[in-house]
């Protein structure tokens, strides 16, 4: 593997993290189990208190205990595959993610398709000092069905499970960087995606805006100028509204089909998003 590359796995402390929140699930369907036994023993005890304790227990056992038993056994299990099947790594072109247990899947996410990058670190991976880094991309299915009003999924670039997501973060930004760079002889069609393959285009773009030398955005007077609050903006692209606000402030750099959408809601050209300095 070059110099340039990395690759890694998550943290088996992610298993434990999601046994914790089966366990936390299964209560959610013991305590009615637990009382409904309770009401039966108090029901029966005026007849014969100690069948009505034996029945009472056997069926909190067959019908409880021994299910969140075997749940968490499976849970065990499905973790202990999950984190050996996942992998990452980062080529000069792309981020690879490998995962899955029973349905292998293989992500490919080239570098000039990235939006944003989050990094999570929930109520649960704080018991564990562990971070899940989101990669949101353009036109995934995740944006797509954020944008239609749609409920979870997760975006294409996932990786739970990490000890030091700061590293995943920073070489993200080191390959975008260098590997995003001007291709030759396009100096001169900076504003004509039409003559432009989509990956030139907007590592061109990218290159520029990340390294601040003289390309800037323009989306905030714009959206302004069109009286749309970015919550509508991000609506109507369909992006969250945190991909706008991250666009403004020059911290993230949108790909060419986002542009492309943009500049629709804006009803303007998509050249006119960007200005040289």
């Amino acid at each position: 593997m070059s110099q340039n590359s990395y690759e890694g796995t998550i943290s088996k402390k992610y298993r434990n993290k999601e046994i914790i929140k089966t366990s936390i699930g299964s209560l959610i369907y013991i305590i009615p189990m637990l009382i409904t036994f309770l009401l039966l023993l108090f029901l029966l005890k005026h007849e014969n208190f100690e069948e009505a304790l034996i029945l009472t227990i056997i069926l909190l056992v067959t019908t409880t205990l021994l299910p969140i038993l075997i749940i968490l056994i499976i849970s065990y299990l499905y973790e202990t595959a999950y984190i050996n099947n996942f992998s990452y790594s980062f080529s000069k072109e792309n981020i690879v993610i490998n995962h899955g247990v029973f349905t292998k899947t293989r992500a490919t996410i080239p570098y000039s398709r990235i939006q944003n990058i989050n990094i999570v670190n929930g109520v649960f991976d704080r018991m564990y000092d562990l971070y899940t880094v989101k990669i949101e991309t353009a036109g995934s299915a995740a944006a797509a069905q954020a944008a239609q009003g749609g409920g979870f999924v997760r975006p294409e670039g996932y990786i739970p499970g990490l000890k030091e997501p700061d590293i995943i973060e920073k070489k993200i930004n080191e390959m975008v960087t260098q590997y995003a760079g001007v291709p030759s002889g396009l100096e001169d069609k900076i504003f004509k995606p039409e003559e432009l393959a989509f990956d030139n285009f907007i590592s061109y773009i990218m290159s520029k805006m990340r390294t601040g030398e003289k390309l800037e955005t323009k989306i905030t007077q714009l959206r302004q100028k069109a009286n749309l609050s970015q919550e509508k903006l991000a609506e109507e692209v369909g992006v969250p509204i945190q991909t706008i606000e991250y666009l403004e402030e020059g911290r993230y750099n949108p790909s060419l089909f986002l542009a492309y959408k943009i500049a629709d809601a804006l009803n303007c050209e998509i050249e006119e998003l960007f200005k040289m300095r």
